[in-house]
């Protein structure tokens, strides 16, 4: 038995409201307590003729850990609410949430799982608290909602489902170690694109990119007791496009790299694929010396990024933003920033 400090956000009836875009959990005001967790079978909810779900007790609610600002969800309740499922694979001894044409295969306690295939690392292992399976809210929005929001003084949690099409970029760690070399690379993995080839093709690239620079890092005779350290981050995400950026250490120093993709043109592309003229010029003007045309990422919210120095130990960036100053696009890309 585990003892939590926790809030309990929810009330006798509290009802899953499905909706063509999300689902809203009705909440009441909390109650804090110090509550025990015994190990107790799953309740089940009934479904209501209008297709909300209701919560048959006051086990499978959602929970708020005051001290960590920590939402957990309890995952069948939530999956089923926006019309996903959730089963026990015996064969794998692993569950399996479906939804929207993903389906990730997790075990409880570990950090590892599969999504459509794919070995990925969740951002936080789901757990089992009073016989039902809960996730961190992370773990919800990464792979199958665009946000998740708590809002406190309403005591409601949101979630917004994401824009069918949109691919979904989740990450798996590859470690290794040889002498006094160590290395932690987060490696994207990109799955729900249109074309099933491509997209194993494209992660296969990714993964071997990564692999063969971890490789050679490890190879280096220089600098004992090194490490190589690099945090994956999604930044534009559309249908048409993809902007992966990784920011770490190497030794100490500052790395930053980033790769960008069309999706629907299957490449790889470089800034001078992607602006006219006046405004490659003027981006190797802010980039200064050493900057190549494969420096700049776009951030969620349509910034362009250019990671300017001579090397990837550079940590200056220079930002063009969606408002006042903007590149010239070329025609072929003038509307990535809109999510179709």
């Amino acid at each position: 038995m585990t003892i939590k400090k926790l809030t309990v956000i929810a009330a006798a009836g509290a009802v899953l409201l499905a909706g063509a875009l999300g689902i809203s959990m009705s909440l009441t005001s909390p109650n804090e307590m110090e509550m025990e967790v015994p190990e107790t079978p799953v309740a089940q909810g009934t479904e209501n003729e209008d297709g909300s779900k209701t919560l048959a007790d006051m086990e499978n609610i959602p929970l708020y850990f005051d001290e960590t600002k920590k939402l957990l969800l309890p995952l069948r309740n939530v999956m089923e609410g926006l019309g996903g499922s959730v089963a026990w694979n015996a064969e794998t001894r692993m569950t399996e949430v479906s939804y929207r044409g993903r389906t990730l295969a997790l075990t409880a306690g570990e950090e590892q799982a599969v999504l459509n295939g794919y070995e990925v690392t969740l951002p936080e292992a789901a757990e089992i608290i009073n016989g039902c399976l809960y996730a961190d809210e992370a773990l919800i929005s990464a792979y199958f909602t665009d946000e998740v929001e708590f809002n406190a003084d309403t005591r409601q949690v949101t979630l917004q489902t994401k824009e069918s099409g949109v691919p979904v970029v989740a990450t798996k760690e590859i470690t290794g170690k040889a002498d006094d070399r160590e290395y932690a690379i987060e490696v994207p993995v990109i799955v729900g694109l249109n074309d099933s080839n491509y997209e194993k093709n494209l992660n296969a690239e990714i993964t071997q990119e990564m692999q063969d620079m971890a490789d050679a890092f490890l190879a280096e005779k220089d600098g004992e007791g090194s490490v190589l350290q690099l945090n994956a981050k999604t930044g534009m995400c559309t249908k048409d496009f993809v902007s992966l950026l990784w920011e770490g250490k190497n030794a100490g120093s500052a790395v930053k790299l980033a790769k960008n993709y069309d999706l629907l043109g299957q490449k790889m592309v470089t800034l001078a694929d992607m602006v006219k003229e006046t405004s490659l010029e003027a981006a190797k003007t802010a980039g200064g010396d050493g900057w190549t045309e494969d420096r700049f990422y776009l951030t969620a919210e349509g910034g362009l990024v250019l990671l300017k120095g001579s090397d990837e130990s550079s940590q200056n960036m220079y930002y063009w933003t969606t408002e006042g100053e903007q590149p010239a696009w070329k025609d072929t890309y003038q509307g990535i920033f809109q999510k179709k």
